[in-house]
């Protein structure tokens, strides 16, 4: 089957050097990390990790999580000043871009100043145990027949996995909008659609599938990361004929527009973090792979990643 080549803007996940050199910061007030609704799965655990690091390596004041279940990102920023020094830091991720663009306001990244992207979780494309897809080609050719009449499970509408969908149907040459897209509670939601042959295909992280992959329940057909991952014997997207890499990524922002000093701090705190032992331990425990970019250029990465999201959501008849 001849493919449309896809190469994805500014996906851009490469790890990067994490930090300077430069000696850890101390900011003396408390600080607030703010896990909102739609910073996906990961959210919690990414601002733990934080949370722990920052108290146990004194590089500020005590930190509080604090989740906001029934608030967006956007929303939950909205009442700070443009020269807020509140102390609150917002975690975000790819579900919180998709939120924003969905609204179409932009409302999010206006009212917010990018810090840094921590790390993210590459997704992995799997098949029941039974089923007649035995490779990526196999599921490719038969999309490319008749797209929708494969049901192909996710979550959250709009979030990383059906966006990765909608990716990897642009790569294809297939026009996204009319996959089947069904989305599903949790990733048990997911395994079981695949595993029963309700879905004819799912997507959840590398660890969080391992042991239904072990254990013969799950098939991996493809990941999304760059290279092969270890101990996953499977191609990537982009060796399937796929010109892309996404992840599921976490980040820091700040609300409003701080004081250049301000900033400065903050994204200090950032690069201190990163450059701890203990956060490539934490990266490993969880399974995350380092993707550290902060500043304006996370900013600029920011500013491609929410404008392709924006395009891949209305490929899919989200806008």
């Amino acid at each position: 089957m001849r493919r449309r080549t896809f190469l994805a803007l500014g996906v851009g996940l490469l790890p990067l050097s994490a930090g300077c050199g430069t000696d850890r910061p101390r900011i003396g007030r408390p600080i607030s990390l703010l896990v909102p609704a739609r910073a996906g799965a990961q959210g919690g655990p990414f601002a733990q990790e934080l949370k722990g690091l920052i108290e146990r390596q004194r590089l500020a004041g005590k930190v509080e999580v604090r989740t906001r279940t029934g608030e967006t990102g956007a929303r939950a920023m909205a009442g700070h000043p443009a020269d807020s020094a509140s102390g609150d830091l917002m975690v975000t991720g790819p579900a919180l871009v998709a939120l924003a663009a969905m609204n179409g306001t932009g409302g999010l990244m206006d009212r917010v100043t990018p810090l840094a992207r921590f790390a993210g979780e590459w997704l992995v494309l799997v098949t029941g145990r039974d089923s007649r897809f035995r490779t990526f080609d196999d599921l490719a050719v038969a999309l490319a027949r008749d797209p929708g009449r494969l049901r192909l499970a996710g979550r959250d509408t709009g979030g990383p996995d059906h966006v990765l969908y909608g990716l990897t149907a642009q790569g294809l040459g297939i026009d996204a909008r009319t996959l089947n897209y069904a989305p599903l509670p949790d990733l048990s939601h997911v395994v079981a659609a695949t595993t029963e042959g309700s879905a004819a295909a799912g997507l959840g992280g590398p660890r969080e599938l391992a042991g239904h992959i072990r254990a013969g329940r799950v098939r991996p057909l493809a990941v999304s990361s760059l290279e092969r991952l270890d101990g996953l014997d499977v191609p990537t997207l982009r060796e399937s004929g796929v010109r892309l890499q996404y992840a599921n990524w976490s980040g820091l922002v700040a609300p409003g527009r701080p004081a250049e000093q301000e900033r400065e701090r903050l994204l200090d705190l950032c690069r201190a973090v990163a450059d701890l032992p203990g956060w490539a331990d934490a990266c490993r425990a969880h399974g995350w792979a380092p993707m550290y970019l902060d500043g304006d250029d996370f900013r600029q990465w920011l500013g491609t990643e929410t404008r392709r999201t924006k395009a891949v959501l209305g490929d899919l008849g989200l806008l």
